[in-house]
């Protein structure tokens, strides 16, 4: 695609929004995470990358400095354990011309993450863009256009604070924000001159965004622009349409081959694509409700929390809470593997309780969390919930919309320019969203039972610990380890394929 803009001469940048690793065995499974993706990430021609909510040191020593000041992190720091210095973990922003002349001064930023390791440091974008260096990039450079990048939703206060504060300086320059983090395809009009594009999620698409516009600094008040965008299914087929014209003989590369050699290689070696167990049947993340015998949900809560987690040998029954977002795709019936497990909960947690919270309060926990005003800063973390009625797409390989072929389900998309973006018509999924928080059933109360083990994991404890001391008036002590400490909201899975689907397929 770069060859057929370089042909129209046009300038074409590619921009990475996040969202690395965590959510797939090969980039998961090795220590540090990344070991062995980052080095294909590599041979992409990136000419912006922003900084993600999976802050690693092999990511601030290996990675970063690979892209010779184009990873952006422009609110994040990093705290280098060899010097005791806290540093930016990318450059803060860039300037470069492209080929073709077109001026880029960019930015990159990370939403208000509080989530992060001891070895970071995140700034709101609200206190950072009065720091002195935002001004001077933005007085010291003559761009045509500002590139607004950054792992955070498109519609979040975090890219209007950077809008506003930019526009003080350029009340008209173009400016595409280019977000992520909420795994949803969108597309926003902030004003004439402002639109931003969120591309989907996990690598099942790619966004297109292009301005027609002649901007002149001069002009006392330009025309507004014209905005383009389109979703394309990431599939083999829609690249040889977009690319090579439908000519399949004229698209496989040696770099391409190259890369695909090394997957299929690491895969085996890796032991990501070996059958753990075999799944019986579909289960699904959003597209039926919570409640279905379909439903992820429903399958973690009343059989992989109840038998992998709760300990046995504790004297009180167990109530198991984890936040919606630790699930992340659906299992489909047949092999399942390593891989499967990353792509499903590719996060650590480990499990935590409070013993013998009293019966009463201990049943109103999870109501309670899903109606307290801190829920959603727990979604909005780690979320995969689609906004404005968008529908997540399952991997289906879907049929440029060019042909009169059926529809496959996959994402259908309203925004901002309507509802003719997405580059391959599909026929639309149901989607049905989740509480923030769900549990196991609280077990059924008896006259001996005056107290249950509250058990959570540790990436929500700070939460379920103050709903406890609001409803019991007690400051209950966290136990950090319930249960099996080698079961994680992870490993969990692993257990119990082998426990419940070791038959083969």
């Amino acid at each position: 695609m770069k060859e057929n803009a370089k042909r129209l001469k046009k300038d074409l940048f590619i921009v990475d929004t996040g969202d690395t690793h965590d959510g797939n065995g090969l980039s998961d499974v090795t220590s540090p995470t990344g070991q062995v993706t980052q080095p294909m990430l590599q041979k992409i021609p990136y000419d912006i990358l922003a900084i993600v909510d999976e802050i690693t040191e092999n990511v601030y020593n290996e990675f970063v400095p690979h892209w010779n000041g184009r990873y952006l992190s422009s609110n994040v720091y990093f705290k280098d354990m060899n010097n005791n210095k806290t540093v930016p973990l990318g450059n803060k922003y860039t300037y470069f011309e492209g080929e073709f002349g077109t001026r880029v001064l960019a930015f990159g930023f990370l939403f208000d993450f509080t989530g992060n390791g001891d070895n970071s440091l995140v700034h709101t974008v609200e206190d950072e863009v009065l720091e002195p260096w935002f001004t001077q990039a933005l007085t010291s450079q003559t761009p045509d256009i500002i590139a607004l990048t950054g792992h955070t939703g498109i519609r979040f206060n975090e890219f209007n604070a950077a809008l506003k504060a930019i526009r003080q300086h350029y009340p008209y320059i173009p400016i595409a924000v280019l977000g992520g983090h909420l795994h949803v395809r969108d597309f926003a009009i902030y004003d004439g001159w402002a639109a931003g594009i969120a591309s989907g999620r996990y690598l099942e698409s790619i966004g297109f965004f292009s301005i027609d516009h002649g901007y002149n600094a001069t002009d006392a008040l330009p025309s507004n622009l014209t905005f383009h965008r389109r979703y394309l299914d990431q599939n083999r087929k829609a690249y040889i349409y977009h690319s090579t014209q439908g000519k399949e003989k004229d698209f496989d590369t040696l770099l391409g081959k190259e890369i695909t050699k090394n997957i299929t290689y690491w895969r085996s070696e890796l032991g990501i694509a070996q059958a753990l167990g075999c799944v019986p049947q579909d289960y699904y993340l959003s597209s039926v409700e919570t409640t279905s015998n379909s439903s992820l949900f429903t399958l973690t809560t009343r059989d992989v929390l109840p038998n992998i987690v709760a300990d046995p040998n504790r004297p009180y029954p167990a109530h198991i809470i984890v936040n919606s977002g630790m699930l992340r795709y659906d299992i489909y019936q047949g092999n399942f593997t390593l891989d499967n497990v990353y792509q499903i909960s590719p996060f650590v947690d480990h499990f935590m309780y409070i013993p013998e919270v009293p019966y009463d309060a201990a049943a109103k926990v999870l109501d309670r969390l899903n109606n307290d005003d801190s829920a959603s800063n727990y979604r909005r973390k780690r979320t995969i919930r689609a906004d404005r009625g968008q529908q997540p797409v399952m991997s289906y390989q879907g049929v440029v919309h060019r042909t009169e072929a059926p529809l496959t389900p996959g994402y259908t998309t309203t925004d901002d320019l309507g509802s003719d973006g997405d580059d391959t018509k599909h026929s639309v999924i149901p989607y049905y969203d989740a509480k923030a928080f769900v549990g196991t059933s609280i077990p059924t109360a008896d006259s001996s039972l005056s107290s249950i083990d509250l058990v959570f994991v540790d990436f929500i404890a700070p939460i379920v610990q103050s709903v406890v001391l609001d409803l019991t008036g007690t400051n209950y002590a966290v136990e950090p380890t319930y249960g099996n400490p080698n079961i994680t909201s992870s490993t969990m899975w692993i257990s119990f394929a082998e426990k419940f689907w070791s038959e083969s397929c």
